[in-house]
């Protein structure tokens, strides 16, 4: 175990070391992900992994704690899917307004929650919202943060500006832990235009859409290519944090 974890990671401390750790910090951040299928060569854990890779480097920018990440989210497009969890938009704002509520009471006067997973972005805007009318806490909130920039990067487009299990994502995932990805099995695919139009205005799942869970193109992604993306990623929320 690092001396990083121990320091920042709350789920690797114990209660005296939490406790003084609330004392040094008034700024928590909370990964939160999904757990669905991210095609044939990625794991379902992929946006909680990222979500967490994301919270890491950016509390080495500021002074943070940072809590477990959270790893279900709102899957319902791939319901179908074998192994998805799907958590109702309702209990992912619950959860988080509960957890806010709790760092709150613990004496944090800054949350930040960094988002791996598309689909909870709505849940967050209106979790972040209400809490502001409820408790005194300073509280951003974070999905794909950097991407434009990121983007940049990239050689492939994405498929209606979707983000998953494409050249980006898995670039990022090498970066992470490219042990878990199996870049023998990526593909590429594009589900046609018209397909987008119904999936955009009907309650058409993303399952429905892609024979291999892939929407762009993985085979272009590089470990190299990710950990550029990453760094833009974090900066974007370093900025904004720091008022730049």
């Amino acid at each position: 175990m690092t001396e990083n974890k121990m320091n920042n990671q709350i789920e690797y401390m114990k209660r005296p070391e939490v406790e003084a750790a609330f004392e040094k910090y008034n700024t928590v951040i909370l990964p939160i992900g999904a757990t669905e299928q991210h095609g044939p060569h990625m794991p379902y854990g992929t946006d909680t992994y990222l979500a967490h890779e994301m919270s890491v480097r950016l509390a080495k920018k500021i002074k943070s704690l940072i809590l477990p990440a959270m790893p279900f989210g709102y899957s319902w497009v791939w319901r179908d899917i074998p192994g998805s969890v799907v958590i109702s938009v309702e209990h992912v704002k619950g959860i988080v307004k509960d957890i806010a509520h709790s760092m709150a009471r613990n004496g944090m006067e800054k949350m930040i929650i960094i988002n791996g997973h598309g689909a909870n972005d709505s849940a967050l805007k209106y979790a972040v919202r209400e809490l502001s009318d409820e408790i005194n806490m300073e509280i951003y909130y974070f999905t794909y943060p950097g991407l434009k920039e990121a983007s940049k990067h990239s050689e492939s487009e994405k498929w209606h500006g979707m983000v998953h299990a494409c050249e980006l994502e898995t670039s990022w995932l090498l970066t992470v832990y490219p042990e878990l990805c199996d870049m023998d099995k990526a593909v590429k695919e594009y589900p046609n235009d018209r397909e987008a139009v119904k999936y955009h205005n009907s309650s058409l799942p993303m399952g429905a859409l892609s024979n291999s869970g892939v929407f762009g193109d993985a085979t272009k992604a590089t470990k190299e290519k990710g950990e550029v993306m990453m760094e833009e990623l974090v900066n974007y929320m370093f900025d904004i944090l720091e008022g730049k």
